[in-house]
């Protein structure tokens, strides 16, 4: 039995859940180094390879979340910019974990579905 939208969901709950999104570049860069910053405190916490493996599942949340702010941020004109501390931290953890035994592997299986949706938008 389908519930009609109106019914279950006041509809101007549902126009206010809809524009919850970042919607400027601004906010997507904002929100962009905010996930960025959660990724690499993620990693940051990783300091084995059993540590890795349990971490995958949360990686790749991470990941796809980063890529869907990267799709939403090709819709909207954006200015060049330079980078951040945050990508900086990630760049530095993600080097650490790729020098783990298996690290570069988990972490491409982890970042594989960010990765192909990408690949499809761009």
């Amino acid at each position: 039995m389908m519930i009609p939208i109106g019914k279950s969901i006041p509809f101007w709950m549902l126009v206010f859940l809809a524009s919850c999104g970042p919607s400027t570049f601004d906010d997507l860069r904002f929100e962009g180094e905010a996930q960025t910053r959660l990724l690499a405190k993620e990693l940051r916490s990783i300091e084995s390879k059993e540590d890795l493996q349990k971490a995958i599942p949360r990686l790749r949340k991470r990941f796809n979340k980063i890529a869907d702010l990267l799709i939403e941020a090709k819709k909207v004109p954006c200015q060049e910019g330079d980078g951040s501390l945050a990508s900086e931290e990630l760049f530095a953890e993600l080097a650490r974990i790729y020098e783990m035994p298996g690290g570069r592997e988990a972490i491409e299986l982890a970042e594989s579905q960010a990765v192909q949706r990408l690949q499809s938008e761009f």
